[in-house]
C-alpha cells in the first residue's frame, strides 16, 4: 500500500493540498529551489542568468516535482468538475 502525500483536487486537474509532512516538505523544497535559481546563477555565472536560462532551470526543477506529486496524489490526476458523487476515495 502506498502512502499518499497529496489530496486530489475537487475541481480541475492536478494536486490539491498536501496530506502530511512529506507533501509539505516536497512543496516547500520545490518553491525554495525555484526561488534559489537566480541566486545560483549569480553565484556560478556572475549574473542572474537570461530569461530563457531561468525558464529552462524552472522546467528542469519542475519535472521531478510533478512526477513525484503525480505518483503520490490520492485519487490520481484527472479532470474533475466538482459535482462528482461517485468517487470512492474520500478527502481525508
Amino acid at each position: 500500500m502506498t502512502e499518499y502525500w497529496f489530496r486530489r483536487k475537487r475541481r480541475g486537474f492536478g494536486i490539491g493540498i498536501p496530506l502530511n509532512w512529506k507533501g509539505w516538505a516536497l512543496y516547500i523544497a520545490y518553491l525554495a529551489a525555484i526561488l534559489a535559481i537566480p541566486s545560483a546563477f549569480q553565484w556560478y555565472l556572475g549574473y542572474p542568468g537570461t530569461w530563457w536560462l531561468r525558464t529552462l532551470a524552472i522546467v528542469l526543477v519542475s519535472i521531478p516535482f510533478v512526477w513525484v506529486a503525480w505518483k503520490k496524489t490520492k485519487g490520481g490526476w484527472r479532470w474533475r468538475k466538482g459535482d462528482e458523487t461517485t468517487d470512492t476515495d474520500d478527502d481525508t
